[in-house]
């Protein structure tokens, strides 16, 4: 009987002292840098819980859009929301008024090789990017996107979670465009 109410005591006392787990979490990123089949940009999705970032997965762009906007089905978008519109930003799966294809679009996704080149890094386009060295950001700009984003390294990093959202909304964005072309 005693023995019980100790259990019972004890149980009491650590219910009310641990907190509660939190439930998990989608969190998407970006990485910037020539990856795999020479892609500007690396999309990963992952399942954050209180001790780790589970159940990595790297998407081509069209896959990714169609995970976050909530196209397709997935353990990372489960209530298929479109997370974009929720972040505000129009990025979705279209629908082509003529071939009625599907297709998934990102306008802020075209401009993110920008803030690591200073010129398209392949022949078949002729732009112009926004960093301040040929393959790299400068140090300041490197600064600069550790300091706002929390990325270490521009080669190995991935723009994650609160990040990602900033990132997007800001390189459409032209007020943030000037002052990181100016950052040397």
């Amino acid at each position: 009987m005693r023995w019980r109410f100790v259990v019972l005591v004890i149980w009491g006392i650590s219910v009310s002292i641990i907190p509660p787990a939190s439930q998990p979490r989608p969190i998407f990123g970006v990485r910037v840098s020539i990856g795999a089949n020479s892609m500007l940009t690396t999309y990963v999705c992952y399942i954050q819980t209180d001790r780790a970032l589970l159940h990595k997965r790297v998407c081509d762009k069209a896959t990714f859009i169609k995970i976050v906007s909530g196209h397709w089905p997935s353990i990372y978008n489960p209530k298929r929301e479109n997370l974009f519109a929720q972040n505000g930003l129009s990025c979705n799966v279209f629908e082509d008024s003529v071939t009625f294809q599907k297709i998934p679009a990102c306008i802020p996704f075209d401009s993110l090789w920008k803030i690591r080149f200073s010129v398209y890094p392949f022949r078949n386009r002729d732009e112009n990017g926004w960093s301040n060295k040929y393959h790299k950001p400068s140090p300041q700009q490197e600064m600069y996107l550790g300091d706002r984003y929390g990325i270490k390294h521009i080669d190995g990093d991935f723009f994650l979670d609160t990040s990602f959202w900033m990132l997007l909304k800001d390189v459409t964005d032209p007020d943030w465009i000037a002052n990181y072309k100016s950052l040397n």
